[in-house]
């Protein structure tokens, strides 16, 4: 009996001994990782949002408009733009607008933005745009100039958000302003701030080739109907002004229309004008004896330009096509 009572101890013990060791193998399983279930999550793709380098492409966006605080829920993805100069922001942060207010006419843009736009939907003119059509694009933003579309502003607020800027009437300066505005609207302020820095870059360089500063210098848009300069205060003028040429018209309008009489009193040393049509208003004046007393005429410093470069494209690639003109035209 006592031997049976020892065996039986002994069985005891054994089994407990083994039942102790399978338990603690089993914790230690629990605690580590599989080889496979690492390699997984290894594998997994990050998400902008939890990518360490992400935009705010997945929080809340505000930025301040010519009206005010914008506020957006997150970096859009369906943009239209109302404006050249703002599809030429969009294409320069490596995005696309899904619409865009063309007039209809894709020919009017500029070759170097035209390249970078894959496909877009033309949403009409810049001064009456297809609002329906602009619906139908489901835009989660609109981007449009204060000016020319004050008298949509309340239909295309009830489509999307919008941005709001000073475009048409907008100086250089203040398209820089813009470009920015743009950037940080759409996720891409790091971006944007590292090709204005480039667009910096490559004006300063063009600067130091140009030789003929504190030449009185016109830009002007001529049409069958009339002559329209560019002031300083417009884009082109206060571009011009900016690589250190001078206004000759000294109005405080952006375009005002000018007379050949009124033209031949500012006498500009140089004329860049941009033709609408082939035969404009200028054809006209040169039939005039005083058309040839003007500086820019009889020095021969009368150039041809694009209107779709140098007007239509108020943005950083449109400003460097204006100074590579400038430069082949006045410079050393």
């Amino acid at each position: 009996m006592h031997s049976s009572l020892k065996r039986t101890l002994f069985i005891t013990i054994i089994g407990l001994l083994a039942f102790g060791l399978a338990a603690c193998g089993k914790s230690n399983d629990e605690t580590k990782p599989s080889a496979s279930a690492s390699a997984t999550n290894s594998a997994q793709p990050t998400t902008a949002s939890e990518s360490p380098s992400a935009s705010p492409s997945g929080g809340e966006i505000t930025v301040e408009d010519a009206l005010g605080t914008v506020t957006l829920p997150k970096a859009p993805e369906r943009i239209v733009t109302m404006e050249f100069g703002f599809a030429d922001a969009l294409v320069t942060l490596g995005l696309q607008p899904v619409g865009v207010a063309d007039d209809d006419n894709p020919d009017l843009f500029m070759d170097a933005v035209k390249s970078k736009l894959t496909s877009y939907k033309s949403v009409g003119s810049r001064y009456e745009p297809n609002i329906e059509l602009i619906s139908s694009l489901q835009p989660d933003l609109i981007i449009v100039d204060l000016n020319k579309h004050k008298e949509a502003i309340e239909q295309l607020k009830g489509i999307a958000p919008l941005l709001v800027l000073d475009d048409f009437q907008a100086d250089y300066d203040q398209m820089l302003q813009n470009y920015m505005i743009i950037a940080k609207a759409v996720g891409k302020e790091a971006e944007g701030e590292k090709r204005l820095a480039e667009h910096r870059t490559i004006i300063d360089e063009a600067k130091k080739k140009i030789s003929a500063t504190g030449l009185n210098v016109l830009p002007a848009v001529v049409s069958p109907k009339g002559f329209f300069a560019h002031s300083d205060h417009a884009y082109t003028g206060s571009f011009l002004e900016m690589l250190g040429f001078n206004d000759p018209v000294k109005d405080e309008a952006s375009y005002p229309q000018l007379t050949l009489e009124q033209l031949a009193e500012t006498n500009p040393g140089a004329l860049f004008l941009m033709p609408t049509e082939e035969l404009t208003v200028a054809d006209e004046w040169k039939k005039n004896a005083l058309w040839g007393k003007i500086d820019a005429v009889a020095n021969d410093k009368v150039f041809m330009v694009e209107r779709r470069d140098w007007s239509l494209a108020r943005g950083l690639i449109g400003s460097e096509k204006m100074v590579e003109d400038i430069v082949k035209s006045l410079g050393q």
